[in-house]
Parts: structure tokens; sequence; C-alpha cells
């Protein structure tokens, strides 16, 4: 049999197939024995096939060589196959399992069909504005929806450089970062209540084992007392300051002062009071007012914080020297007779007093600056409405105009 000759990948016979709007070229499979015996497989293996001759030179038996020649042609077909409809879908073409549509002359494909340019231009004409986003068909906002995530559209957004932002959005920052500040300022106020009030009880007690003699309380009271009063002092918080004259005054006392050496030495090197407001303060316009807000939180329970300082008082290696009787005496005299405990008190309940008058002017002004925050962020609300209603009217009436 003669060879046949191929126009098409060398090999690809393609019958045309006219159907009113397209032509379709099918892919026609090559012979087995004419094109890809002795062309693209060493002729052997198709004599040891097909007639069982040379088998011995290619180490087959004539079934295994049929197979073997059966797969191979298969891969190659498959390639020429998967080169057909590649071209046919670079030429414009509808692929299909073996063959390729094309359409004609005034068609276009469509969802994988021909269909005519008229039909499509009618169909773009009937095509309707859709808006994206919050944004119902004819424009005006879905409430619903914008209320959920109007805030993604605004400025309040630190991705956005504060210079750029909204007057509205500036407004809010503004009054954000002046809130945080004072809520850090609070803080502070509370948890200094708290401690203030502990140190007070400390004190206390410490006043009633003078009074009853009980050595060891009084030693305990006055070396938790001690530890508070000079770690409040090393943090610079401006508590303890009552408590000092006792701590000195008792110093004269040689045991006493021996031990508030000892004290001092274990005070740790970083106070647990120390605040690095730096991390939350100012900072609404540049991360984020939630993001400074949880920095906030983050800080802790004010309360919480007094109560633990307390308790690291009373876990810390404290001194326990004994104290004789007169020494004992000697800070009554000093402590109780002169009345520098009760100056104490009174001072740290005055201070207190003054803090908490403060707390509570400090949180009458959060609540107003939470107010503002709300009203900066209505209108802020109301402008982005506003702008997103107005660029879609905008489009609107471009594509309308477009599409007559």
């Amino acid at each position: 049999m003669g060879k046949k000759i191929y126009l098409i990948l060398g090999l690809l016979v393609l019958s045309i197939f006219i159907t009113g709007c397209s032509e379709t070229e099918k892919f026609e499979y090559p012979d087995i024995k004419d094109d890809f015996c002795g062309v693209k497989i060493n002729y052997q293996y198709c004599k040891c096939a097909f007639h069982n001759d040379f088998c011995d030179n290619i180490g087959m038996d004539k079934r295994s060589a049929n197979v073997y020649v059966r797969d191979e042609y298969n891969k190659w077909v498959e390639g020429l196959l998967e080169d057909f409809l590649m071209q046919c879908e670079i030429a414009g073409g509808i692929p299909g399992d073996d063959d390729c549509t094309y359409c004609d002359e005034d068609y276009v494909v469509k969802d994988g069909e021909c269909v005519s340019l008229e039909e499509e231009n009618e169909d773009e004409e009937k095509a309707e504005f859709k808006p994206d986003g919050p944004l119902n068909d004819d424009c005006i906002i879905n409430e619903a929806e914008f209320n959920s995530d109007w805030k993604k559209y605004s400025d309040i957004d630190e991705r956005i450089a504060y210079s750029d932002r909204s007057y509205e959005a500036k407004q809010a920052l503004t009054s954000y970062d002046l809130m945080i500040d004072k809520m850090i300022e609070a803080f502070e106020l509370e948890r200094d209540i708290e401690i203030e009030n502990e140190m007070q009880a400390e004190l206390e007690e410490y006043k009633a084992a003078l009074v009853t003699n009980i050595k060891t309380n009084l030693l305990k009271a006055f070396w938790r007392l001690s530890w508070v009063t000079y770690t409040t002092i090393k943090s610079g918080t401006g508590l303890g300051e009552s408590y000092s004259q006792v701590l000195t005054s008792g110093a004269g006392v040689e045991t006493v002062g021996a031990g508030l050496k000892v004290v001092q030495g274990l005070i740790p090197s970083s106070s647990q009071l120390a605040i690095n407001t730096s991390s939350v303060s100012g900072k609404a316009k540049s991360v984020g007012a939630n993001v400074a807000l949880e920095a906030v939180d983050s800080l802790g329970n004010p309360t919480k914080i007094a109560t633990e300082l307390f308790k690291s008082a009373s876990m810390a290696a404290l001194p326990s020297a004994d104290i004789s009787q007169e020494e004992i005496n000697i800070l009554k005299e000093q402590h109780l007779t002169n009345g520098i405990i009760d100056k104490a008190l009174a001072d740290s309940r005055a201070a207190n007093q003054e803090r908490e008058a403060k707390l509570a002017k400090l949180e009458k002004e959060i609540i107003e600056l939470q107010k503002d925050i709300d009203e900066w962020e209505a209108k802020e609300k109301e402008r982005v409405k506003n702008a997103l209603e107005s660029s879609c009217l905008e489009l609107k009436r471009r594509y309308e105009q477009e599409h007559k």
C-alpha cells in the first residue's frame, strides 16, 4: 500500500462539514501500519506484532510486541490530537472531543457556540448595569449590607495615610488618640488607688502589731510595707511617698535598719509597675483605632496588678531578723507617740481622694470623647454613603450612554 500524503501536521486528514453558521474540521486518526510503523517506530516491532517476523531480533514474542506497538501508537496519536485541539483554540475555534468548529463570518463564539454578531449585539444592549459594593441596582445603598461593612469603604483605615483621609475620619481618629491617652491615665490612677489602699491596710496592720506588741506580725507587716514602698518609689509612680518617713525613722533601729538594706537589695531591676505607654499612646492614627484599643486592653486589670504586687511582696525572701523589746519600744515611740503612722495614713488617704476625683473626671471625659467619636464616625458613614451612590449613578449614566 502506498504512503498517503497529509497536509496538516504531516499526518492529519481533515474532513470539513458545513452547517450554516460554522465549519467543522474532523481529526482523522492516522493508519497504524502505513503512518506509524517504520515511520515513528522501528519496523521490526510491527513485523513481529503483525507477522511474527523479527521477534528474536527485538527479544519479544508476537503478543507482547503487539501490545507494545499499540501502546506507542496511542501515545503518538494522543499527542497529535492535543496539538490539533490546541491549534483549534488558538485559531478561535471551538474544540470538541476530536474535532474543531470554526464560526462563519459575521458569527462569534459565545458559551461554546456560534452566534451571530447581530444576536451578540442585542444581548449586549439587553445587559443591565450591575453596581459593585453595597448598592442596589438603582444605585441606592443597601442598608443591611452597608451597615455591616461600611468602614471598609471609608477613610477610617490604617492603610490610608492620615494626611490623605477625609476631614471626618481625621476628627474621629484625633478623638480616638485623645481618648486612649485618657484611658491609659485612668488605668494608672485606678491601679495606684488600689495599691495605696493595700498599703494603708498594711500600715494599719503594722500599727496594730505595735500596739499589741506581737513581734512576728509587726515584722512581717513592716517588711512587706517596705518592699512595696521601695518598689513603687523605684517605678517613679509617686506612690510610697507617704510611707517613706515611717521607714526612714525606723531605720534608726539597728535590726530594722539592717533589714531595710536587705529589702532594697531585693527590689527587681525593672519594676513590674512600669508601663510602656509608647506602644499604645498616640497610635490610633497610625495603626488604627481598634489596634490601639486592643493595646489598652492588653495592659491588664489594674486591680489585679495591685493584688499581684502585694502577692509578690509576701513571696519575696524578706528579712526575718528578730527584734528586741527595747527596739520595739523605740519604734512605738517614733511611730505611735510621735504620730508618724497617723500622718502617713492621712497623707495616703488624701492622695487617694485626689486620685479618685481625677479618675471620676477622666471617666466623664472619656464618655464625652466616645460620643464625639460616634458623631464623627456617623458623619464619615454618611459621607461614604453619598460618595458611593453618586459614583454609582455616574457609572450607570456612562454605561447607558455607551449601550444606547
